[in-house]
């Protein structure tokens, strides 16, 4: 409703995985609680835990697991962050574990046989009524179904031909405006960061560093300002689709998670089309 992109599995793993479950782990009498997670943990000369990326490029998932303290490291075990998807299957199927190819969890595991949009409709007090189609220059050219169901960067449901596709720029919550632009108009050099968690304490700053702004894109080489709630971040090269209420997380040298936030501003003077 705030024109927002949560990202859901940044706030389960501290508040529910390591937070309700862990809790309750502990409780019976463990001391540690394994997942899937392909992640590492190691601990320094002084017992300061480190988060790193599991070996496997494809499936690590270190990203969901910025924010986790100390403490809750402290208690996790990732037993899988040393090897690949296919050295688990290959042992599951050695083990006879069954099934050992099966469904994997997708977008937001709690929501089943629904799509996001379906279950943000059905939520009592929910409102995102249609309104207009902008380009960036201002000019309307159609009309959305409700601003819940779009994000940066999306291409799909902008309905609107043009010589080349559109792609959703920006969410004007203020005015119910989808503000649609061409896939240059994404590129951002800068955005702030917000309510950030160090997993090892701060960094000296300005901190070079890996910044990766979506699970699935990669983590690139920019620069950390420090503000008072939060940090500014410079990419060294402009990237396209960095969206509000998504995590940024930082990675020294491409490998250790030093901490992540969630992206609370873009500069619109800092895209590249301006």
């Amino acid at each position: 409703m705030s024109g927002l992109t949560p990202n859901p599995c940044m706030v389960c793993n501290p508040r529910i995985k390591f937070g309700i479950v862990l809790d309750y782990a502990r409780s019976l009498g463990a001391s540690h609680l394994a997942t899937g997670h392909y992640a590492q943990i190691t601990s320094d000369a002084n017992g300061t835990l480190h988060l790193f990326k599991g070996i496997d490029p494809m499936k690590d998932q270190s990203y969901f697991l910025s924010r986790m303290t100390q403490t809750q490291l402290a208690h996790a075990c990732f037993p899988l962050g040393g090897m690949t998807k296919s050295q688990v299957i290959q042992l599951a199927s050695d083990l006879k574990l069954e099934p050992v190819h099966h469904g994997e969890s997708q977008d937001i595991c709690f929501i089943k046989g629904r799509s996001y949009g379906e279950f943000l409709t059905n939520q009592e007090g929910f409102m995102s009524p249609s309104g207009p189609i902008a380009t960036v220059d201002g000019k309307i050219i159609g009309e959305h179904p409700g601003l819940h169901l779009f994000t940066i960067g999306q291409r799909r449901g902008i309905n609107c031909p043009a010589a080349q596709p559109y792609y959703v720029v920006r969410l004007d919550q203020k005015a119910n405006k989808l503000v649609v632009g061409f896939k240059s108009d994404l590129l951002v050099s800068s955005f702030r960061v917000g309510d950030i968690n160090w997993i090892a304490g701060p960094p000296e700053f300005p901190a070079r560093v890996h910044t990766r702004v979506r699970y699935r894109s990669q983590a690139v080489c920019s620069t950390l300002y420090p503000m008072t709630d939060g940090a500014t971040v410079v990419f060294d090269l402009p990237q396209p689709s960095v969206t509000p209420g998504q995590g940024a997380v930082f990675y020294r040298e491409d490998n250790e998670v030093i901490g992540g936030g969630w992206i609370s501003h873009i500069p619109e003077q800092t895209a590249a089309s301006s």
